[in-house]
């Protein structure tokens, strides 16, 4: 059962994160640069490689993150509203979760970034400071609720130390 709900959980990501939403927010920056009146034009060679480039950072901060809840928590990163598909068993401080409380939008920020730079869409740069606070929100709200009560004193200390989204140059947790 825990094997296939990890399973279950990893092509959920795939489809939502890797499809989905990424269909989506092109779909969605083209829409607004047409009613902005933005000119849409093929990304140049700079825009492309700069895509590519936070492309890269971006898949990096998920996959690390994801690595460090499935083997180091043994669970699932796939939760919605308050309930998690495979909860991990522990609370995971270690790897990028020393640096920030939530690599995976870190991560996640940056594809869209990479996403935008690579479809030239201004609006898609724009849209991204809306989604980063949406998530924000969303994480404080229910995530962090889920996490405090799963985990009560731990979580606590690990949120006074180390910071919600912009991680630090150093480990906050050694």
């Amino acid at each position: 059962m825990k094997k296939g709900r990890a399973i279950l959980g990893a092509w959920i990501a795939i489809i939502l994160f890797g499809l989905v939403f990424p269909a989506a927010y092109i779909s969605a920056s083209r829409l607004l640069d047409e009613a902005l009146g933005a000119e849409i034009t093929p990304p140049d060679a700079v825009f492309a490689i700069a895509g590519a480039f936070f492309l890269t950072i971006g898949i990096f901060w998920v996959l690390w993150a994801y690595s460090y809840i499935h083997f180091a928590g043994r669970g699932s990163p796939i939760e919605a509203f308050g309930y998690a598909l495979l909860p991990t068993e522990q609370l995971v401080t270690t790897g990028p979760y020393a640096y920030t409380r939530n690599p995976m939008l870190l991560g996640y920020l940056f594809v869209l970034l990479g996403i935008a730079f690579y479809a030239n869409t201004i609006s898609g740069l724009l849209l991204i400071p809306a989604i980063g606070i949406f998530a924000v929100i969303y994480i404080a709200v229910f995530e962090e609720a889920a996490l405090a009560g799963r985990f009560p004193g731990q979580y606590r200390a690990y949120r006074r130390r180390v910071p919600m989204l912009f991680p630090r140059l150093r480990p906050s947790i050694p």
